[in-house]
């Protein structure tokens, strides 16, 4: 990730400040300005529009809004960053409270993408999405890409438990501590499964059938150690219920065969005495048919005359509805002449209304011609209120030249107090360089103090140091002077003529070669202790070992004096007490100038708030005068409006008018109505005089045809009643009437069959029956009962002793199928515990699988770093996990292992500058080992607040030369810092002014 543009409105001390880092974005540059300039503000702003909080955790979002931003102004930040070749947008609004508002203003954010489309509003969405393109939350983007000024050492001093929780993050090592509880829940789960199989074995055992046998509930209730003999058990019972179960089945069969035979018998007699009484109550329902045989002959007559008359009936039918319309046409006919006359007298009428509205016509036109002419007084909007629109405007006129006046008066009142104020922009300047340079010396004076406070504890600990040389240098001498006492003692054992011949012997000897005496080979030359006694040799062992512990404390001694008189020697010596007096004047002086730039601040204030208010005034003048000519344009528009209403109206009002216009206009209106429904009249006598006449002529001819017919019919049915003997019409239309021909005809076609079928049945009856009396049959009955009773006890009785045997049966199917998942699962479990206690350190290391993991980051992350350290210190320091283990949750500390002591060091223990030099580079091992484990993670920036200052010289090359490797493998590294040195190293320099609470940032 590489920030390309940055935009801040109303952001810290930024009012409206853009910086384009395209140009420096495979480089290194520097952030320079003043305290408090806002350098540590972009930094803010890039960290809170990527995750919407600031660079440092401890401070909140309040505190960045611009202290001179107005309710009016909003605070937004906008930044333009690229990866992995694709841009993004993210733009964000501050939240802020706003006078009046109960509740603050809320936030706002957007992402876009390289085509400015927008991929996500909300401020979760945001958030989000920036995690997903960059791949690192805001805690781990703090961490790695920027490294703030108060948090910039936290790794390297934090606690074994904060490493752990750092580390967890950026690493995402939490899988494995949820890969742990999830082994743990599987094994509870696994050894939960195990009892409830157990469980359900021993349940279902106890649900077993013994069949009321004694014996057999014995086995039930025995207690078992294995699922495998609960099975054989099982098995016993099944195969005793087995043979008592086939014992019942035999009986059972025996009992059924006798019931089969006598229910034959039984059926057979029955089947008898049925067919003999179904015989005698057929004989008596023939009787009883054949006594409706009369009625019957009566049906069939009646149906024989309607089925003749029915041959005429459309001609009666036709004859009497031929009379009835004649008689009914006839009638229509006499009304229609009726109709005829009566219209002829209404037409007679319409005449002379036509003949009156036909002379009114002249007067008619002269009004329709009036009402034309004036009609666009009465429908343009601008001659309804011509009186009150003019006095309006008039008015308006008069306010407006009034409202002139006093705002004139107001600006000459304006422009006077901002003559009499005086200020320049080149005394504020000088003003606010004297502070700056009073602020540096009094920053000077105060490091000056500190750093003679510092040597003073030097000059303390050099005098212990030589305190310590003189001590040492006593001990060594009395050490040899005892050495040597021991090795004079020692020579003075022998005669002076033994001695002459050892020493004789001796200087014959070689090592290797073959002694004179005794003709051995010589391995070690003999020493002066070879010719001591085990008592003198362990007091002179004693002794040389420690000369040796002397000689190193000394040589110790001596290399840290003169580690001290050269940082004595290199250091300039102050007057403390002159520097504090000096420090205080200083102070007093920048207080002066301090309030010297307030003053000056509230005139400059005060002279922009008079020029915003001569503006506002001019321009107010400017519109109130266009306003005041566009109403005397009005008053001019509306007394030529009124001039020409009077002339083409004739009258002064337009009330008046109005009046007259609306008169007239309603006599036109009543005229048109009367011609129109004149004319309607007209048109309605006309077409119903037309109407009546067709309609007489249609019932003329339709008359004559009907009189045809009606001879035609007539003559049809006098020939019938001739042939038929009936006595007249009323009689064939009495025997139409009836509606029961069909159910008549049916009735008798119902009686014969019926009388038919009985005579079959009977016929059929007395063929099969040998005899017609009935034979008994109660008493096989009562036998048949007896047996059936018996039958369905015996067969209950191995119903339910089959039910147990299914029963039996089925559990030992389940309980098998039980046993089979105990002994898989029991495996499993045992595999599962061995593996949750490796996973959660329960073994002999005692080590999580988490912390084994982190460790391991950990171990590659100080391997990366030792790389950069070792160069930086000249090889004397190195980074290295504590492997002291006082608890539990330790493991995760780092010492410092001094090679010129030979010995580690707490980490505290280093100076401000040395603990810089490990926090860089552990910063840097971090960032290179993130990147290498998550390839998906570009981390093509650092960001770098403060620390420098702590650095000499050379170790300040060495960081610059650090970070100038990073920036040539293509990352973009920026800096913070108030170190001069760094100004003139760097090409690429971000330089923050601030004048008047407001800052810009260019880059020179």
């Amino acid at each position: 990730m590489k920030p390309i543009r940055l935009d801040m409105k109303y952001f810290g001390p930024f009012e409206d400040e853009t910086i384009d880092f395209s140009s420096v974005k495979d480089s290194m540059f520097l952030i320079s300005g003043r305290t408090g300039s806002g350098k540590t503000m972009i930094f803010d702003a890039i960290t809170y529009a990527l995750y919407g909080t600031l660079s440092t955790s401890d401070r909140m979002e309040g505190s960045i809004r611009s202290q001179f931003a107005t309710d009016s102004d909003i605070s937004r930040v906008k930044l333009t960053f690229e990866i992995r070749g694709s841009q993004y947008t993210v733009e964000r609004t501050l939240s802020y409270q706003k006078e009046g508002r109960k509740t603050p203003v809320p936030p706002k954010a957007a992402i876009y993408d390289q085509e400015g489309e927008v991929l996500d509003g909300s401020i979760s969405g945001v958030k989000e999405k920036v995690i997903g393109i960059i791949g690192l939350d805001a805690d781990q983007f703090r961490q790695i890409l920027i490294l703030p000024q108060g948090e910039f050492k936290r790794l390297l001093v934090s606690s074994s438990e904060s490493k752990q929780e750092i580390l967890r993050t950026l690493f995402r090592t939490e899988r494995f501590v949820h890969f742990e509880l999830q082994l743990n829940e599987l094994k509870k789960e696994k050894l939960k499964s195990i009892e409830l199989v157990e469980s359900r074995i021993e349940e279902l055992f106890n649900t077993l059938s013994a069949n009321g046998d004694a014996e057999l509930q014995k086995l039930i209730d025995a207690e078992y150690p294995t699922a495998a003999k609960r099975i054989e058990v099982i098995e016993e019972i099944g195969t005793t219920l087995g043979n008592r179960y086939r014992m019942l089945e035999e009986a059972l069969q025996k009992l059924k065969q006798e019931a089969t035979s006598l229910r034959e018998t039984i059926s057979r007699r029955e089947r008898h005495n049925e067919q003999a009484l179904k015989l005698a109550s057929t004989k008596q329902e023939l009787k009883d048919h054949e006594e409706n045989a009369a009625v019957i002959e009566r049906l069939e007559t009646a149906v024989r005359q309607y089925r003749k008359v029915k041959t005429v009936e459309y001609e009666l039918r036709s004859e009497q509805d031929l009379i009835k319309q004649k008689e009914e046409l006839e009638t229509r006919l006499n009304t229609i002449d009726t109709g005829l006359k009566e219209l002829e007298t209404s037409g007679e009428a319409l005449r002379q209304t036509l003949d009156k509205i036909s002379r009114y016509r002249e007067g008619y036109t002269k009004l329709v011609k009036w009402i034309n002419s004036t009609e666009r007084f009465v429908e343009d909007p601008r001659f309804r209120d011509m009186d009150g629109v003019l006095q309006s405007k008039m008015k308006e006129r008069q306010n407006l030249a009034s409202d002139i006046k006093a705002q004139e008066a107001k600006l000459a009142e304006a422009r006077q107090e901002d003559d009499s104020i005086h200020w320049e922009h080149a005394e504020s300047e000088i003003l606010r360089n004297e502070l700056s340079a009073s602020v540096a010396e009094c920053r000077k004076m105060r490091e000056w103090i500190e750093r003679e406070n510092k040597s003073a504890g030097y000059d303390g600990k050099k005098q212990a140091l030589e305190k310590e040389i003189v001590e040492l240098r006593k001990k060594m001498e009395d050490t040899e002077t005892a050495i040597k006492k021991i090795q004079e003692d020692t020579g003075s054992m022998y005669s002076p003529e033994d001695k002459a011949h050892i020493e004789h012997l001796t200087g014959h000897l070689t090592e290797g070669g073959e002694c004179p005496v005794c003709r051995q080979t010589v391995s070690v030359l003999p020493g002066a202790r070879d010719y001591m006694s085990e008592e003198d040799e362990a007091k002179l062992t004693a002794l040389e070992t420690k000369r040796r512990k002397c000689g190193n404390a000394l040589e110790t001694a001596e290399k840290n004096l003169g580690i001290v008189d050269g940082i004595l020697g290199s250091m300039e010596r102050y007057d403390t007490e002159k520097l504090e007096k000096e420090l205080e004047a200083e102070e007093r002086h920048q207080n002066e100038v301090q309030k010297k730039i307030d003053d000056n601040h509230k005139r400059y204030d005060r002279k922009k708030q008079l020029d915003e208010e001569m503006r506002r005034l001019e321009s107010s003048i400017s519109d109130n005068r266009i306003r005041m000519n566009n109403a005397e344009n009005a008053v001019e528009q509306q007394k030529s409006l009124k001039k020409e209403f009077s002339e083409q109206t004739q009258f002064e009002t337009r009330e008046e008018f109005q009046k007259e216009f609306q008169a007239r206009q309603q006599k036109v209106t009543r005229y048109e109505k009367q011609q129109e429904e004149a004319e309607q009249e007209r048109q309605r006598y006309r077409e119903e005089k037309s109407r009546l006449e067709e309609n007489r002529a249609a019932a003329r001819r339709q008359l004559s045809e009907m009189s045809g017919q009606l001879q035609e019919n007539t003559h049809i049915i006098d020939d019938f009643l001739k042939d038929n003997e009936f006595a007249g019409r009323n009689v064939l239309f009495s025997i139409l009437k009836n509606t029961d021909v069909d159910e008549d005809e049916e009735r008798i076609r119902a009686y014969h069959t019926q009388k038919d079928i009985l005579k079959s049945r009977i016929n059929d009856l007395e063929s099969v029956l040998e005899s017609t009396e009935e034979i008994p049959v109660e008493e096989d009955r009562e036998k048949l009962s007896v047996l059936d009773k018996e039958i369905e006890t015996k067969t209950n009785d191995n119903a339910r002793l089959y039910a147990q045997m299914q029963h039996n049966g089925n559990i030992r199917e389940k309980i098998g199928d039980f046993a089979e998942k105990h002994e898989a699962e029991l495996g499993e479990v045992d595999e599962l515990v061995e593996l949750v206690n490796a996973v959660s350190g329960r073994n002999g290391q005692k080590v999580s699988l988490e912390r084994f993991v982190l460790t391991y980051y950990l171990d590659r992350i100080l391997h990366i770093a030792n790389i950069r350290l070792l160069e930086m210190t000249s090889h004397r320091y190195e980074l290295r996990r504590s492997t002291e283990k006082s608890n539990r949750k330790t493991g995760l500390d780092i010492e410092v292992f001094d090679f010129y002591n030979n010995r580690a060091r707490h980490i505290s223990s280093l100076s401000g500058g040395e603990t810089f030099q490990a926090s860089l580079t552990l910063a840097l091992a971090l960032n290179e080992a993130l990147q290498q484990e998550s390839g998906g993670i570009s981390l093509d920036t650092m960001l770098i607040d403060e620390g420098f200052g702590t650095l000499d010289p050379e170790t300040l090359d060495m960081a610059i030369s650090t970070l100038i490797e990073l920036q040539t493998s293509g990352k973009m590294v920026g800096i913070i810092s108030h170190v001069e040195e760094l100004k003139e190293r760097m090409e690429n320099i971000l330089e923050v002014k601030a004048v008047n609470e407001r800052s810009t940032a260019n880059f020179k």
